[in-house]
């Protein structure tokens, strides 16, 4: 965590040296690749016991109880800002929202508002959260600060452009222009967002929409008729000079697919994707009373809470996982997937919103039983 918020402190140095410091740029820059390409769980999360491990070990670490410190996702967050400020590259965002809406959206207990210091690997495990009054951790603070990162990034712009990185339910004012953008969405349990604008007067002004990685093609459509596809991902599609009036209406849709997220350097193991968020495996509530789950010392995380879990064995190749899963009926995103050893089927759900259950994350081809 250390080492994260030193980094932090190299891009601010960068940013107030006039320039004469680019040796503090490209240590950010560097930093930043390393990790989110090559060090980090498919939540955007990583380390175990607040260090990074050898890059090839990830497999090791996976039945550790102390991976993913909360707080060290909250400083690549800052890092990942900081970046973009000054390079608004599409990448940046990518990581963001994976980051985000994993390992930060998962992060707090909705029912009590405590938050978690680590985010186990291990199968089978729970989250665990801090006490009101006994604990206070590192991740108590950042875990007050993280929540607002879900405004405080959805949109940027610059003297021509404005940029949609995230799809949340928001209203932009840019005052400067008199313009006020309301954003509409239930994504991502929905794959359309809609962009409604208001403004003092007519006015010329790009948009330039985030093409997510995981989206394989993006479509806007602009007052239900003229249509735009990008079949760029992991770039901005742009939208040029639209003239804009108070009423116009731009659709987005972002279709959704699950997908396999390989281990790092493991690639006989992965996490199951849908669009930007990892699924888990719902394994029950064995062994789980009222606020078992909220704990004092962090330390002792992985002491408490065991329970022999069954882990369902996947017989099959890796990957024909992801075209096993099935959504089921409903609002909310839930899946089941059939093909698991014994004729199992198991249900899935996007991780953040287990919060009180065992969950399973990665999954390898296992031996029949």
């Amino acid at each position: 965590m250390i080492e994260r918020g030193k980094v932090v402190g190299f891009s601010r140095i960068y940013d107030l040296s006039g320039r004469d410091w680019g040796i503090y740029d490209r240590a950010a820059r560097f930093f930043w690749h390393s990790v989110v390409e090559q060090r980090s769980f498919a939540t955007g999360g990583h380390g175990d016991v607040e260090h990074f491990f050898p890059k090839n070990e990830f497999a090791k670490h996976l039945d550790s109880a102390k991976t993913m410190e909360t707080c060290c996702t909250h400083n690549m967050l800052r890092l990942t800002r900081s970046l973009y400020a000054r390079d608004p590259r599409a990448a940046y965002f990518d990581y963001y929202e994976r980051a985000l809406l994993n390992g930060i959206l998962a992060s707090q207990d909705p029912a009590s508002g405590m938050n978690t210091y680590f985010q186990a690997t291990r199968p089978g495990y729970v989250r665990l959260y801090h006490t009101p009054f006994e604990s206070f951790w590192c991740c108590t603070g950042s875990g007050m600060e993280n929540h607002a990162r879900y405004g405080e990034s959805i949109y940027a712009h610059d003297d021509e452009a404005l940029y949609v990185n995230l799809f949340m339910p928001s209203t932009l004012q840019w005052r400067e222009r008199g313009l006020t953008v309301t954003q509409e969405t239930r994504f991502p349990d929905e794959d359309t967002v809609t962009l409604r604008f208001a403004c003092e007067k007519p006015q010329r002004l790009k948009l330039r929409i985030r093409h997510p990685s995981w989206c394989d093609t993006l479509r806007t459509t602009w007052n239900s008729r003229g249509t735009s596809r990008s079949r760029d991902p992991g770039s901005y599609h742009e939208i040029p000079g639209e003239r804009i009036r108070t009423g116009d209406v731009l659709e987005i849709r972002l279709p959704m697919k699950p997908w396999l997220e390989p281990l790092p350097n493991s690639p006989e193991q992965g996490a199951l994707m849908f669009g930007p968020l990892v699924l888990a495996a719902r394994l029950g509530t064995a062994g789980l009373t009222p606020g078992a789950q909220l704990i004092v010392n962090e330390r002792e995380s992985g002491q408490m809470l065991n329970y022999a879990v069954p882990i369902p064995a996947w017989t099959q190749p890796l990957a024909l996982l992801p075209g096993a899963l099935v959504r089921d009926a409903g609002e909310t995103l839930a899946f089941t997937a059939s093909g698991f050893a014994n004729n199992e089927t198991v249900k899935f759900a996007p991780w953040f919103r287990l919060t009180n259950e065992r969950y399973n994350l990665y999954w390898q081809r296992s031996a029949s039983p």
